[in-house]
């Protein structure tokens, strides 16, 4: 199989102070498995412009350096998350007006878990990283025409790393309304999908060629003497994803995000809530890549998880007698040697790649549970539901690893 063996300081250092160095994200005592089955939220689908309508005046970001076996060099922009962290100072109400908990308690808890309230989607963790890198090893640097056409969905996105390393391509290439990439980004938090989510999602498009008329027409727009608010009169950051900066949120670029959206034929949508309520069907049917990091570290949400994995996958249909040569074929052909192999992975008929921690310590989770889930064997005697192979591990520090799922045919 295909190994890296880079150190985690190499990861830049805002990712590193907020992740550390620990093995896992740290779990509320609540998380443990002798506690009861906490009830989640049901899956919705979060529109645009209500999202829209929650970003502040401002934020600011910082740049992302992501470490590539390609060698090539990538840097994406993220908000920050302290900025983030104003933003719900700024608009909390009063503890007293609300029975529940504030949205600013998930942000300062000690805990980066608490199960069915908040599962971490605020901070960038290792895994998110790891996930670029394999694609960027498959796609290499055509990545706009091979996903043409196609569904993407990412599961417990979070800040969307993965995704943002897929929208730089896509808004880097000539626009064309027919391109047909339907994007999808999944969180348990609907706070994290205002928060971070979308915020990156504008930033990966500022940062682009696709914002180019944008900025030139703003730079060269009249001043409103009208205009109170002041958010108009502040200047536009560079389009420089080295460095860090302040965007202002306003009517023009908001609008000239949306209308890139059609330009380059981007059907992006938000969902928000649990993975067992999530609606495949409703949101327009299986997926061609399923993408998800760091989001095995609960045995008790496996179940779910796996089993939306496979009903998001595009997986062809294949008869009965041919269904185990077929699987066979598949993932022996995963046996890499070198990273240029990784790139036969693009004439796969879906993709659905999970990122990472070998074990997830005080937690319970890690991939040989995940692969239990999925291919059978355990305690419940649980039927083979398809095929777990590592594609990509990082043998130095903390295991890291990214596997491939094929499933069965049905």
């Amino acid at each position: 199989m295909f190994k890296f063996n880079f150190d985690f300081d190499e990861i830049d250092e805002p990712v590193a102070d907020a992740l550390g160095t620990a093995a896992a994200p740290e779990p509320s005592a609540a998380s443990g498995s002798s506690h009861p089955p906490v009830r989640e939220d049901p899956s919705k689908e979060i529109p645009v412009q209500s999202l829209i309508g929650a970003l502040p005046h401002t934020f600011s970001f910082s740049p992302l350096a992501i470490p590539l076996a390609s060698k090539r060099n990538l840097i994406l922009s993220r908000r920050d998350l302290f900025d983030a962290r104003f933003q719900l100072i700024a608009t909390e109400p009063d503890s007293g007006t609300d029975a529940g908990p504030a949205d600013i308690d998930f942000l300062d808890a000690p805990s980066d878990l608490v199960p069915g309230v908040y599962e971490g989607g605020l901070k960038t963790w290792e895994c998110s990283l790891d996930l670029v890198d394999c694609l960027d090893s498959i796609y290499g640097t055509d990545i706009a025409q091979h996903i043409k056409g196609t569904r993407i969905l990412e599961l417990g996105c979070g800040t969307a790393v993965p995704c943002l390393y897929l929208l730089h391509p896509i808004f880097s290439a000539e626009p064309s309304a027919s391109s047909n990439i339907h994007l999808h980004l999944q969180d348990y938090n609907e706070l994290v999908l205002r928060l971070i989510t979308l915020p990156n999602v504008i930033l990966a498009w500022y940062m682009s060629p696709a914002s180019l008329a944008f900025r030139s027409s703003a730079s060269t727009a009249p001043t409103d003497d009208t205009d109170t608010s002041g958010a108009d009169a502040e200047p536009l950051p560079l389009a420089d994803a080295t460095e860090p900066g302040e965007i202002p949120i306003t009517p023009a670029l908001t609008a000239a995000f949306l209308q890139s959206l059609d330009d380059y034929g981007l059907h992006l949508k938000f969902f928000a809530g649990s993975w067992s309520t999530f609606d495949v069907e409703k949101a327009g049917g299986p997926y061609h890549t399923v993408l998800t990091s760091e989001t095995i570290y609960r045995t008790d949400s496996l179940p779910s998880l796996v089993d939306l994995l496979q009903r998001a996958s595009a997986v062809p249909p294949t008869r009965s007698e041919d269904a185990t040569a077929a699987l066979s074929n598949s993932t022996s052909q995963l046996s890499i040697s070198d990273q240029t192999s990784l790139h036969h992975l693009v004439g796969e008929p879906y993709l659905c790649l999970v990122a990472a921690k070998l074990v997830y310590f005080g937690v319970g989770g890690g991939v040989n549970e995940f692969a239990q889930a999925v291919e059978g064997g355990g305690e419940q005697s649980d039927p083979r539901r398809g095929t777990v192979r590592t594609i990509w591990e990082r043998t130095h520090g903390v295991k890291r690893s990214i596997m491939q799922v094929k499933w069965n045919s049905v």
